[in-house]
């Protein structure tokens, strides 16, 4: 946690016109994601989650191995995946419509990864 915070930092400190803009990015996404949840649009909640992830790599707390899990999940059929944490571990969250799909990208996942959660919410 420590090297990632001190990494943001340091990219902060050496580009603040370029953090201020993510930071833009972020807050627009976060008030549409909120709007997409209350809607209860989860394709576009999935979208949002998507480029989530993307702003996450530009910022570099993602890594191979988080971006690996996200691809997977994706192509086993989530509508949305992201890191999550504070990156660079192992912890990643993927949206799936159906319990079918959600079955699929825990499978997927499981060939990847030491443990995988599946939950549900309404």
């Amino acid at each position: 946690t420590t090297e990632v915070v001190g990494d943001v930092r340091a990219k902060k400190e050496a580009d603040e016109a370029w953090f201020a803009d993510l930071i833009g990015k972020y807050t627009k996404l976060c008030e549409e994601g909120q709007k997409a949840v209350e809607e209860g649009d989860m394709d576009k909640l999935g979208k949002l989650m998507n480029l989530n992830h993307e702003y996450l790599q530009e910022l570099t707390v993602s890594c191979k191995e988080l971006d690996d899990l996200v691809v997977a999940a994706r192509a086993a059929g989530a509508v949305g995946a992201k890191m999550s944490g504070t990156g660079r571990g192992g912890l990643m969250i993927a949206l799936t419509p159906t319990e079918e799909i959600q079955n699929e990208v825990g499978s997927a996942l499981e060939k990847l990864a030491p443990q995988v959660w599946k939950t549900t919410f309404a």
